[in-house]
């Protein structure tokens, strides 16, 4: 049997009800946590399979901004979207995460987190200053950098279902009161070469108040976006060397505005409405049959020749790849690789695949072209992967690297019976 246990509130009842579930015989299985976001790869939560309880975190859902402090309280069911209206609302903060709005704070969080501040301020894991956590043992403790700082160090990183249920977060802030730029740029299908050329040589120096991420398209489709946190008048000089390497896009959008407007519009949702992302706690979609993989491009980016033969085996089957910026010059490469679980510190960019289909026939050959697809890169580039974009076919060290003796030691300590567990969780030895 797979059963599900909502929490509702944030309340001492539903603390206390927490640490004995967590202490009942039928833990001794496997219990998962879920913020009620998009999980990538969903058998990873269940597997399908009986004996796993999966504790929905969604109604631990409030947000609330210290003014004085800077710091913010967030339940680890809160999604990004109500998140981040909420730090706008109070203060004009923000805490470094992704533009995908129905996303958990939770998982996104605990797997690095990367979004369209983080090359200014990091990732939503760096931003972590203290975490609440049930135990497999029913305790309720805190993880900061003083307080069991080897617990707080996995949870920077690998901490979604490995060592225990995180049920509050404390993170800094940023403030963003100024108004930003959000940009794209769109070109023809010829140009995909060199396009993504550029791409790399302009990200290599492009300055930490810009961020950008690349779609490549199977069809041939594919263009620059991102968001500027500066002035307009220094907006040109910063795009000029990418926009100066190119023929001129098919499609050119600058838009200045403040910033919740701006994260409103880049994920789909009306900028003259923001109460809308409010809806965001219940939100569903249909089922959808993927297959999704993660690499990690060195501060070098590829050769030529490796960008050639990416796209080349891009266009020959069904889907796309999303090339998120970090770069020498982020605030992301410049926290120590071994500072956090977050090991991939010397990364020019990051790399998503992805590919679906509806009918199962075409299972095989999607997924045999995306497979593909990842092979090329792994040529021109790393063997690391995202941790968020979790894949069973992945090994561990793909995602932690040099971190992951540590993080074994810690998962022996923090859960030595190995409740909390997946396929890709930090296992016991």
């Amino acid at each position: 049997m797979c059963c599900t246990i909502e929490s509702r509130n944030r309340s001492p009842q539903r603390r206390s009800f927490l640490r004995r579930l967590l202490s009942g015989p039928w833990c001794r299985t496997s219990v998962l946590s879920t913020s009620g976001g998009k999980k990538l790869k969903s058998e990873l939560v269940t597997g399908g399979r009986d004996g796993v309880m999966v504790v929905d975190l969604g109604g631990l859902n409030e947000t609330t901004l210290n003014k004085a402090t800077g710091l913010a309280t967030v339940g680890a069911g809160v999604r990004l979207g109500p998140m981040k209206l909420a730090l706008w609302k109070q203060g004009k903060r923000t805490i470094p995460s992704g533009t995908c709005l129905t996303v958990g704070v939770g998982g996104h969080s605990l797997g690095g987190g990367w979004g369209t501040t983080s090359r200014k301020f990091g990732l939503m894991s760096d931003s972590i200053v203290e975490a609440q956590v049930v135990t497999a043992r029913g305790n309720v403790v805190t993880a900061s950098a003083k307080s069991n700082p080897d617990l707080f160090f996995a949870l920077k990183g690998a901490g979604a279902n490995s060592f225990g249920i995180v049920t509050r977060f404390t993170f800094k802030t940023f403030d963003v009161s100024e108004k930003v730029i959000s940009f794209s740029y769109d070109y023809n299908e010829t140009q995909q070469v060199n396009v993504l050329k550029a791409f790399q040589k302009w990200g290599f120096n492009a300055p930490d108040d810009v961020s950008a991420s690349l779609s490549e398209f199977s069809t041939g489709g594919n263009g620059m976006s991102g968001i500027y946190l500066g002035s307009k008048s220094k907006f040109a000089d910063v795009m000029k060397p990418f926009l100066s390497s190119l023929p001129a896009p098919t499609k050119r959008e600058e838009l200045e505005a403040d910033y919740i407007s701006t994260v409103l519009q880049n994920g789909g949702y009306k900028a003259t409405d923001p109460s809308s992302v409010l809806g965001l706690v219940n939100v569903t979609y249909p089922f959808v049959t993927f297959k999704s993989k993660s690499i990690f491009v060195k501060k070098n980016g590829m050769s030529d020749a490796g960008v050639r033969a990416y796209i080349e085996a891009l266009r020959r089957g069904s889907g796309y790849s999303i090339l998120d910026l970090y770069g020498p010059t982020s605030a992301i490469n410049k926290v120590p690789s071994n500072v956090t679980a977050f090991v991939h510190r010397d990364a020019l960019y990051s790399i998503q695949m992805f590919t679906s289909w509806e009918e199962s026939s075409d299972a095989s050959s999607s997924i045999s072209w995306i497979e593909n697809l990842w092979r090329t890169a792994r040529r021109f580039s790393s063997p690391s992967a995202y941790q968020n974009y979790i894949d069973v076919q992945m090994p561990l060290s793909a995602y932690y690297g040099s971190n992951l003796s540590k993080l074994k030691t810690v998962k022996k300590k923090w859960d030595p019976s190995n409740v909390f567990r997946f396929q890709q969780s930090i296992p016991l030895s």
